[in-house]
């Protein structure tokens, strides 16, 4: 996996690759630190980029006009935001942009190591606290792709937790079995509901039965 680190403060960037590092021994983390030093990478195999760390009040980056700059200039990379704080009006702006979630800097080691999991398997990773302030996912399931044809849209991480929830588990119960934090398993069912466009887990646990996953 190839990684970009985007941050005006040195000792947070070589912080932040050396975890990605441990994380990913065989990837490769590339630093930038400001918005001209990162959209001078994108002439360098900016298609092999699989994920971008991006520091929300970095240098250049004033607004969401300029997130959705970073996810053209890296077209297959997940555009993820870091911040020591962020209001939910600034992520939902920046989840609109196409950012694919916020990693609060304060996330502990092994939940950051869960939301990079979710991001880089096509899901979106936010906060339960910034989840809770704003609808920036939206509430409704999307009206393309629903029902028993849709799991094939899902990831094999989203299958597993499909699977379970069909069964009633609840989401902690879920965490257990698979290793995730309970708030991972909250985003993971988020994103699978919207994903079959199920209203609920009730009408989750149907369609997963339908198309035989059961």
């Amino acid at each position: 996996m190839r990684s970009v680190v985007a941050d005006d403060h040195p000792l947070y960037r070589e912080a932040l690759r050396l975890r990605l590092e441990r994380l990913c021994p065989d990837g490769e983390v590339t630093e930038a630190g400001d918005l001209d030093e990162l959209l001078a990478l994108r002439d360098q195999r900016a298609s092999d980029v699989d994920l971008v760390l991006l520091d929300l009040r970095m240098p250049g980056l004033t607004d969401a006009a300029a997130v959705r700059r970073v996810v053209e200039a890296f077209p297959g990379a997940a555009v993820v935001l870091m911040s020591g704080a962020a209001s939910a009006e600034d992520v939902k702006k920046a989840v609109q942009a196409g950012a694919r979630g916020y990693l609060p800097k304060t996330l502990q080691p092994e939940l950051f190591a869960s939301a990079l999991a979710v991001i880089i398997g096509g899901g979106t990773y936010l906060p339960a606290e910034i989840l809770n302030a704003a609808p920036i996912l939206g509430d409704q399931p999307s009206p393309v792709a629903s029902g028993p044809d849709a799991i094939e849209r899902l990831t094999p991480r989203e299958r597993q937790v499909l699977v379970r929830l069909a069964t009633g588990a609840p989401n902690k119960e879920i965490g257990r079995e698979l290793g995730l934090a309970e708030v991972t398993v909250k985003l993971h069912v988020r994103q699978i509901l919207k994903k079959i466009g199920a209203r609920n887990r009730s009408e989750a646990a149907v369609i997963a039965t339908k198309s035989g996953l059961i």
